[in-house]
């Protein structure tokens, strides 16, 4: 595994509000030094954690994911999580991943401790002042998708269903109603030479062939790239579901997809690539709520066993496909345990529900064309 690549250092600014300074990539081997600055403010009763981001090079879809985790971390222990000092390409990535609908963001660290010290309604005392910092020479975050009010077919792929997504708002863990996992399957691509690089380009030139028997996936023309949108139609133990996805994220060693309104979770799928003790893994990594009760309770039934099924069978297909084969890990952490009730109302774009009241109407107006006025009276 590669070595990490983000410094990370916590300080106390006044009582109970503590800044965790990010340089650096913010990439998923920053994850252990970033929870334990948080945990370390946490025990020193921190109310507010503040993310000073302002000297970031890059961060992928992992460093999202890692913030979703300390936001799952602080609301359990009734903290606040602000950031601060994000760019505009990194405004942006909040936006369009909608983390900022829960992690406030400031525009320097002094707006942040302002916001803190009101809200805590600290007496006055010194700040702390932030340490001189270098230039950071930033990474390029064209991997990322732009923000979007709302999905958008600008052409449907030839046998596409094409429903529960046009016009849909994308929903991400945040947005989700029930509890909020991490799930991690793996598989190591024996003997093989190939780089993490060569693995990606090749699971993004092929991800309708690994798909399971009963899924049929539609990427746009372009492929995985961000914004476009692959189409999903699929028999399912509940029966048929039309849905699809975002590219929220395609780097050379990842891609990200996001999930609309009505699809069964909310919350993103990272597949990713990378080498650790000289094997070269394949991955795909899950982090997501039910989108309603509905789906929460069809997934403590059969549909969590279900989904295991699926990416072992997405995994399995790839080493095929490579040449190789190997036994698939998984390994799953329960982030929140709390359902969100305020979600609730997500049920109403249940895509599984949509589509099969779909069935029944499209043959009903299909009926109602052909007994209309203009075809009795051409009868006649």
């Amino acid at each position: 595994m590669a070595q990490p690549t983000a410094t990370v250092s916590l300080r106390q600014a006044f009582a109970r509000v503590y800044i965790i300074d990010l340089a650096g990539q913010l990439v998923s081997s920053a994850d252990s030094a970033v929870l334990n600055a948080f945990q370390q403010a946490s025990d020193n009763r921190a109310r507010v954690v503040i993310l000073n981001l302002s000297q970031l090079a890059y961060k992928n879809s992992s460093g999202i994911k890692l913030l979703v985790k300390l936001l799952a971390r602080s609301k359990a222990a009734g903290q606040r999580l602000f950031a601060a000092g994000l760019n505009e390409e990194y405004r942006n990535i909040f936006q369009v991943t909608q983390v900022d609908q829960a992690i406030p963001v400031y525009a320097s660290e002094a707006d942040a401790l302002r916001a803190a010290h009101d809200l805590l309604d600290t007496p006055d005392a010194p700040l702390c002042v932030a340490p001189v910092q270098s230039a950071v020479t930033k990474r390029p975050t064209d991997s990322w998708a732009k923000p979007v009010e709302r999905l958008n077919i600008p052409e449907v792929p030839a046998g596409a269903l094409a429903l529960n997504v046009q016009g849909r708002q994308l929903f991400g863990p945040l947005q989700g109603f029930g509890q909020l996992w991490q799930k991690t399957y793996r598989i190591g691509l024996r003997n093989s030479e190939l780089t993490p690089k060569q693995v990606i380009a090749i699971w993004k030139q092929n991800v309708p062939k690994l798909k399971p028997p009963q899924k049929r996936f539609y990427p746009s023309a372009a492929g995985i790239k961000p914004n476009e949108l692959v189409l999903i139609d699929a028999q399912t133990l509940g029966g048929p579901i039309s849905t699809g996805v975002m590219v929220l994220y395609a780097g050379a060693e990842s891609f990200t997809l996001m999930t609309p309104a009505g699809h069964p979770e909310a919350g993103w799928v990272t597949f990713s690539s990378y080498i650790e003790d000289g094997c070269t893994f394949a991955q795909v990594q899950v982090m997501a709520r039910a989108g309603d009760p509905f789906y929460e309770l069809a997934f403590r039934l059969a549909g969590s066993k279900v989904q295991d099924q699926i990416w072992t069978h997405v995994l399995t297909t790839l080493a095929a496909l490579l040449g190789t084969n190997g036994e698939v890990q998984m390994h799953k952490t329960l982030l929140d345990p709390k359902l969100q009730w305020g979600r609730i109302w997500n049920i109403w774009y249940n895509a599984q529900l949509r589509t099969l009241l779909y069935r029944p109407i499209a043959l009903l107006r299909w009926i109602g064309a052909r007994l209309g006025p203009n075809n009795r009276r051409g009868a006649t």
